[in-house]
């Protein structure tokens, strides 16, 4: 790979839906995950308990926020010169052991967690949040808690919003907005409720109906030296209305508190300007954005990264700027994506306010809360990811994202996806290199069966075989296209790691109108980007041909 050399690389692009797994599309990000809430321990304290999941979880969210933009929500509580969980855990006991009142005999109930919220949030940020109660009960419990009658300005500073009962939409929905989300179940009717801090959903459901979903969970972790709280990996279904399987039953959802801003901050860390010397890589890339319906160009987009390495741990900066494309409502780019080794773990990773990360093995994630314009063109954002080196830098697949408006409702959004050609990180020897000299992955199309449906159009849909002959896996995710000389159209999809010998079978499909002769020659192509140095890099593709009804 190249050393502290600039290369200038325009690559086709491609787009699908953000969030959908189906035939035909590039891969996706298998769904939303809040990457950097602290996990804190009902036993942190000698004299906590089970009782202290609420302000536990509003000590969490306010932690949350500390880091993207709010740094009044948290300060340096114990004295010991940093801002960090133990930190955290202070604010949660004097959260309790004030006007959440967790340890009198009532306890933290919805009106007091909300209350105590409230009064912090607005004592520090006057006037710039909401708090959003998706419970339609919730006035009558304010009343009833002593807090006299409600309204949305009861509290000087703040802004109350009651609304519908919980929903997966709404949790789904808060939570690609950016904000803190606290879900409040109801263990055993009666009681105060159990609290836990919204982190993730997966787009797909179970083959149940269920939403795989993830929360910040105040249960002790005995797996784990001193005291650390858990992620509970879990599953949400609606039946008469929100349930969460919680220790092994169908818990009700009865209350969701969402902490929100009324606006986006903006700002964070400088671009970086130029790249050290001594840094290991440097590289330019430059895509190319095309419609994908059309093949119209709708833009370009530059990756300047560079690689640094500071003892054993390597970091990869990257600056995207956003040339010339917009969304038809005058937005840019809300998304950036890159691929890595799934098995190389994240150390640590910045951004720009008000990006957020998201980390699944296998890709780092940044997105814009849902609303926002994202990078028009001329703009630049500076990111960057830090792994265990010593790791190589190589090409890599990654993708750009285009601005949507949320939804008149609650609920799922579907972001539009852009691949790009870039670098990143391959796993490489401790010694900075390999040990023997390598052998090399080679992708080829070995099977190709097609199938022609008739609907408005005609539609070609082609499965093909792609299987790794080579000695090596591929180090990274690339993608196969699915084109034709004669017609118009074209179809890509994503060809996950494949180990030596291994194949997978990937679907495409293109369609064309009835003005077009009924029989049509295809070629689909492996490793179409060039992301990965091949053996032979000349059998790529296979022909196929197909003749649709008349």
């Amino acid at each position: 790979m190249k050393r502290m050399v600039a290369s200038l690389i325009t690559g086709c692009t491609i787009a699908a839906m953000f969030g959908l797994i189906a035939v035909s599309q590039p891969e996706t990000i298998p769904g939303y995950v809040v990457s950097d809430l602290q996990l804190i321990s009902q036993e942190s304290k000698p004299d906590w308990s089970a009782r202290w999941t609420g302000p536990i979880e509003a000590a969490t969210i306010l932690a949350w926020f500390h880091g993207y933009g709010y740094p009044r929500f948290l300060t340096d509580l114990n004295g010991d010169g940093v801002i960090d969980e133990l930190d955290t855990i202070e604010l949660a006991d004097i959260l309790g052991k004030g006007p959440m009142k967790t340890q009198t005999p009532l306890g933290t109930d919805d009106a007091r967690l909300v209350v105590g919220l409230a009064r912090y949030v607005a004592e520090r940020y006057p006037d710039e949040f909401v708090i959003k109660i998706y419970d339609a009960s919730f006035p009558a419990e304010f009343s009833a808690a002593g807090f006299g009658q409600f309204a949305p300005d009861v509290i000087d500073g703040i802004v109350l919003e009651v609304k519908e009962d919980p929903s997966i939409a709404a949790y789904e929905h808060e939570l690609e907005s950016a904000e803190g989300v606290i879900v409040g179940l109801e263990e055993n009717e009666g009681e105060n409720n159990t609290y836990l801090t919204g982190r993730s959903f997966l787009y797909d459901e179970t083959p149940e109906g269920y939403t795989p979903v993830d929360l910040a969970w105040a249960e002790e972790d005995r797996w784990t030296p001193g005291y650390q709280g858990q992620v509970l990996e879990t599953a949400a279904m609606t039946d008469d209305g929100m349930y969460i399987d919680y220790r092994g039953a169908w818990t009700p959802v009865e209350f969701i508190l969402v902490l929100s801003p009324i606006e986006q901050r903006r700002g964070g860390p400088p671009t970086v300007e130029g790249c050290p010397p001594e840094a290991v890589a440097y590289d330019v890339t430059v895509s190319q954005l095309f419609d994908p319906v059309t093949d119209r160009r709708i833009g370009s987009v530059r990756v300047e990264e560079c690689v640094t390495r500071d003892g054993d741990i390597d970091t990869y900066t990257y600056t995207l700027t956003n040339i010339d494309f917009t969304t038809l409502d005058g937005c840019g780019l809300c998304f950036f994506l890159i691929h890595v080794p799934p098995t190389l773990p994240t150390v640590s990773h910045s951004e720009p306010l008000p990006w957020l990360f998201t980390g699944f093995p296998g890709l780092w994630a940044w997105r814009t809360p849902l609303g926002d314009c994202g990078l028009l063109p001329g703009e630049s954002a500076t990111f960057s990811a830090s792994v265990p080196g010593p790791t190589a830098d190589t090409y890599v697949s990654g993708g750009v994202g285009a601005c949507v408006s949320p939804p008149d409702g609650d609920g799922l959004v579907l972001v539009p996806l852009l691949a790009i050609r870039t670098t990143g990180p391959s796993e490489e020897g401790e010694d900075g290199g390999p040990d023997e000299e390598p052998g090399c992955p080679d992708l080829t199309v070995i099977r190709v069966e097609s199938v022609c449906s008739l609907d408005r159009e005609r539609t070609v849909t082609v499965a093909a075989t792609i299987k790794n002959i080579g000695d090596q896996p591929t180090p990274v995710t690339t993608w196969a296209r699915l084109s034709s000389s004669t017609h118009p159209g074209s179809d890509y999809a994503a060809v996950g790691i494949l180990d030596p010998g291994e194949e997978t079978v990937i679907h495409l499909s293109f369609s064309f109108s009835f003005k077009y002769p009924p029989c049509v020659d295809f070629t689909v192509e492996a490793d179409t980007f060039n992301a990965i140095d091949e053996c032979n890099e000349s059998n790529n593709e296979m022909d196929g041909s197909i003749c649709c009804p008349k």
